[in-house]
């Protein structure tokens, strides 16, 4: 019988199977710094400002339902009953004003859908 050759390695020593065999460590901590820098990063961008401003622009002032002062113009607006065929778009673009400005005013929700006979609030010419 021919004795086998048995190899002894100490607990330390492993064969190299890549040239760097840490490697798996290092992506691991780097994913880790971007994920960390990509949450600071967002957090910095999408936070509230420190000094909001409580003044609502001029013409949002209608569409939000506030009191206009005495020295403005009160916005008069006329009823227009929907008929066949009417889309939002059609009557905005009718009256001059966006669809967008039609929905609030009249209190629309998604899908915007017409009825005929329906009664809307269009701005007044």
């Amino acid at each position: 019988m021919i004795p086998k050759n048995r190899i002894h390695l100490s607990r330390n020593l492993r064969a190299q199977t890549t040239p760097y065999p840490n490697a798996h460590r290092w992506l691991r901590r780097g994913l880790v710094v971007c994920a960390i820098t990509l949450v600071v990063g967002i957090y910095a961008i999408a936070r509230p400002d420190r000094s909001p401003s409580t003044e609502i622009p001029e013409n949002n002032k209608q569409i939000l339902g506030e009191q206009e002062s005495a020295d403005t113009q009160a916005a008069e607006y006329s009823i227009y009953r929907v008929k066949g065929g009417d889309t939002l778009f059609n009557l905005s673009q009718k009256y001059g004003v966006s669809w967008q400005t039609l929905a609030e005013l009249n209190g629309l929700q998604e899908p915007y859908v017409l009825k005929i006979g329906q009664q809307l609030k269009v701005p007044s010419q």
